[in-house]
């Protein structure tokens, strides 16, 4: 089909480019992080949350048992995913010929403990540099451009690509990354409530939008790295939105101050529905309509969930799945508690601070609400 181009549209920047090359990278890492996060914790709920130590001690893995089995094999997927943001980052860039030197310097980023962002950083590299010789053999004879795709695109942009990130861009990385990890392993307490509230009002601003998509970016790269506390404050702190409009529209049932108009009122059984599904874009109508009366009560009740999981180092192995997933967590029973607590200070805020609406008042537009209503 013809690419239809509108007039006076806007060429995208070379910035807005990379970071839309990212995010297709995080896109297709998500799949392998859950994979691999529930294998791992339905292996700890099998086998105990110590299961690596065990089988560390048993060492021989034909002696394994099926909990550390299923372990094992959750393990291999989750080391896959750091070098699958390489690959797809280079691959948005460069197309097909940019998966094999993404994917390389994803593998060399793991040897080098260079993590999560030096998979990123080499993606990008390993992109550009693909674009360069891919623009290269349009400028070559044509006997010598026959030969670029299927030798020398790959071999150079591999090599070239791995020796970078090798020597000179993986250095510095690994050296940021083993400073955040020695840092944020043992996060607990009052610095842990600090960096939990953080990601949770992040989670908090814009239900998915910009602001929710870079903080989901930086913890979910950092449990790809097996730093698992980010993760728990992400959800926790996202999943509390939807249920604390939720609570708020049930405050004002009871109380029949009317500060939700019928219509609204009726989404409430969906809403606690997309809650548990973590779904944060219930959320957005409200938020659009009634802006700052909805993002304030948002922020402080995300900031209080994600810091409950801070202080308490709880970690979570999935960075989605919802309530389908809390089973696998550090400690499920807190979870669940922190998430009710920031929801109640959410729907609570919400409620005292909205005023009383127009009963026939329409609904700001919103995807969700939209296909909920009808």
């Amino acid at each position: 089909m013809a690419e239809i181009k509108r007039k006076n549209e806007k060429k995208k920047s070379q910035a807005g480019i990379a970071w839309d090359a990212v995010l297709t990278g995080i896109s297709y890492m998500i799949p392998f992080i859950v994979g691999g996060g529930v294998l791992e914790g339905i292996a700890k709920a099998m086998g105990g949350y110590n299961i690596a130590a065990d089988m560390a001690a048993v060492g021989d893995y034909t002696q394994y048992t099926l909990a550390m089995v299923v372990y094992a094999i959750g393990a291999a997927i989750f080391d896959v995913s750091v070098p699958i943001i390489g690959a797809y980052i280079g691959w948005a860039l460069a197309d097909k010929p940019g998966l094999a030197p993404g994917f390389a310097v994803g593998v060399i980023s793991n040897t080098i403990k260079a993590g999560f962002l030096g998979a990123v950083i080499g993606g990008l590299i390993a992109g550009y540099i693909t674009i360069w010789l891919k623009d290269l053999s349009k400028k070559v004879p044509t006997d010598v451009s026959s030969v670029f795709p299927i030798l020398l695109i790959p071999v150079i942009s591999t090599g070239v690509t791995s020796l970078v990130m090798w020597y000179i861009v993986g250095v510095p990385i690994s050296w940021i990354m083993n400073i955040i990890t020695g840092a944020l392993t043992n996060l607990q307490g009052v610095g842990g409530f600090v960096f939990g509230a953080a990601i949770g009002a992040g989670m908090s601003t814009d239900q998915g939008g910009p602001i929710s998509k870079a903080v989901a970016l930086v913890a979910n790269g950092l449990n790809a790295d097996g730093i698992l506390g980010p993760a728990a404050c992400k959800m926790c702190g996202g999943m509390q939105n939807p249920l604390g409009v939720c609570i708020a529209q049930i405050i004002d049932r009871f109380t029949g101050k009317k500060k939700f108009t019928d219509k609204e009122r009726s989404t409430t059984i969906s809403g606690l529905v997309l809650a548990c599904c973590y779904i944060q874009e219930y959320v957005i109508p409200f938020l659009v309509q009634d802006t700052w009366r909805c993002l304030v009560p948002c922020l402080i009740g995300g900031a209080i969930s994600g810091g409950l999981c801070g202080y308490f180092a709880l970690e979570s192995a999935a960075v989605h799945g919802g309530v389908f997933v809390i089973a696998m967590m550090s400690n499920p029973l807190q979870f669940i508690l922190f998430w009710f607590a920031g929801a109640i200070v959410t729907g609570t805020l919400y409620f005292l601070l909205r005023k009383p609406v127009d009963q026939e008042a329409e609904m700001a537009g919103n995807g969700v609400l939209d296909k909920l209503l009808g």
